[in-house]
């Protein structure tokens, strides 16, 4: 089967490989993160032709699937069809490998939050996007993790947070320690920065500041970035110790706003979920580019209040942190 974008692009698709899969084997890269259904992310919509489904379309709704979308990482081609998506050629080139690395150190910022940092083998260049994620294996179990640090960095940074009986959490708060051997698949996710000429906001929990981290430190250490438009960085978590992270820049200039749900008696920050603060601010979001990361119940809901109140549905970009733990 031929599967076909607007942008004039096509390239073989199969009937046994998700349209996602066939895309990437093809050399072409589609939007996508969890790559199960679960994130809406990959979703585009179909102009032509039919799809089956290989797995549950667990993001969509029946208003969607009513309306011919559905999520390429989920669907194959029942025909030739002609889709809605388009090719990231930002990505091209970005190669997904497999690697032994070491843990360099572990920094304990709280009882549930640490930075691990990992050593690449001798002369290898490990390229990823800043906003990034990739895979870590440890004894068969597999986790992803957004890239906080640079890619002009030589070790690999990573912000952690602890899950209750998680058997990855077990591993990194209870057993690792410097120098253990591990692996890592990456990098993957396509959460980058699009267009730095629209006034931009970010939109984080918990730890779903890495990959804006990761993206502000790369604009801030650029020599030939200059920001012409505002930067907000909307950042919840529960409690405020877990604000482990503030933004020290030589020349960007962004406003940190810090919300906590469960703050304590001396907090004098906003209260509340991030994305409601956001939605108060008296923001024309007609004019905003939105790049959110983090639970994916707070990455749903600000979607769909934030295009209710003005943003372009292709000016909002997310990566959901599903059960990771």
């Amino acid at each position: 089967m031929l599967i076909k974008i607007k942008e004039g692009k096509f390239f073989e698709g199969s009937i046994e490989q998700s349209v996602l899969d066939s895309a990437v084997k093809s050399g072409l890269v589609f939007e996508y993160s969890c790559k199960t259904g679960q994130c809406g992310v990959c979703k585009t919509t179909l102009l032509e032709g039919e799809v089956f489904e290989l797995q549950a379309q667990l993001a969509l709704t029946e208003q969607e699937q009513l309306a011919q979308q559905f999520l390429t990482c989920c669907c194959a081609p029942k025909t030739d069809i002609l889709i809605d998506s388009e090719d990231l050629q930002t990505l091209h080139g970005i190669e997904l490998i497999t690697l032994p690395v070491k843990i360099n150190k572990i920094k304990r910022y709280v009882e549930n939050i640490i930075e691990v940092t990992l050593r690449l083998p001798p002369n290898v260049d490990f390229k990823f996007i800043p906003g990034q994620y990739l895979d870590v294996i440890q004894n068969n179990i597999r986790r992803s993790y957004s890239i906080s640090s640079t890619a002009n960095q030589k070790l690999i940074s990573l912000l952690i947070k602890k899950f209750e009986n998680g058997k990855m959490s077990e591993y990194w708060f209870n057993q690792a320690k410097e120098n253990d051997l591990l692996r890592i698949e990456g990098p993957k996710g396509t959460f980058f920065l699009r267009d730095s000429s629209l006034p931009i906001i970010f939109l984080a929990t918990g730890t779903g500041i890495a990959p804006i981290i990761s993206i502000l430190n790369t604009l801030d250490e650029s020599k030939d970035f200059i920001q012409k438009k505002s930067f907000a960085l909307y950042w919840g978590n529960r409690y405020e110790e877990e604000f482990v992270y503030e933004p020290v820049f030589r020349k960007i200039k962004i406003q940190l706003i810090k919300v906590c749900s469960r703050p304590g008696k001396n907090w004098k920050g906003d209260v509340g979920h991030v994305q409601d603060i956001l939605l108060k601010s008296s923001l024309d979001f007609s004019k905003f580019a939105v790049y959110a990361c983090g639970s994916h119940a707070m990455i749903q809901s600000a979607k769909k209040a934030l295009t209710k109140a003005g943003l372009l549905g292709d000016r909002f970009y997310s990566d959901s942190f599903l059960k990771n733990n």
